[in-house]
């Protein structure tokens, strides 16, 4: 079902496997505020529909502006998460991209509290995510 959608991000939510799905946005220095504040949404509705897995598709997302921003928001959204009941973020991504190993430093910075994976496909993800924690 969505629960929520606007020009940038759509939010489907399955309650029966209690995972959230989304694709993520192209980022530019233009729009940069735009796509924090949606990271913000997604927070907003991973908390308030106590969500525990997340499906999040980067596949398609380029990072058109720099790279500074980009992790700055990214580090800041993975934060906010772990200020929820998250358990699982599965990450659909496109190995060896800039935005991959950018994300891949970012992460390893932090000391996340949950579980996150990259795939390559959707159904490697979804058994992942719905396996037993």
């Amino acid at each position: 079902m969505i629960i929520f959608k606007n020009g940038f991000i759509e939010l489907d939510y399955e309650p029966a496997t209690d995972i959230l799905r989304f694709e993520m946005p192209n980022v530019d220095d233009v729009v940069m505020p735009e796509m924090k504040r949606c990271l913000k949404v997604i927070v907003e509705h991973v908390r308030n529909y106590d969500v525990k897995r997340i499906l999040l598709d980067a596949r398609k997302t380029d990072i058109l502006g720099g790279n500074e921003g980009y992790a700055t928001i990214i580090t800041e959204f993975y934060r906010d998460l772990m200020l929820t009941r998250v358990r699982r973020v599965a990450r659909l991504v496109t190995p060896e991209s800039i935005r991959e190993n950018l994300v891949k430093r970012t992460l390893a910075k932090m000391n996340i509290s949950f579980e996150v994976q990259a795939f390559t496909d959707t159904d490697s993800a979804m058994k992942w995510l719905k396996s037993t924690d």
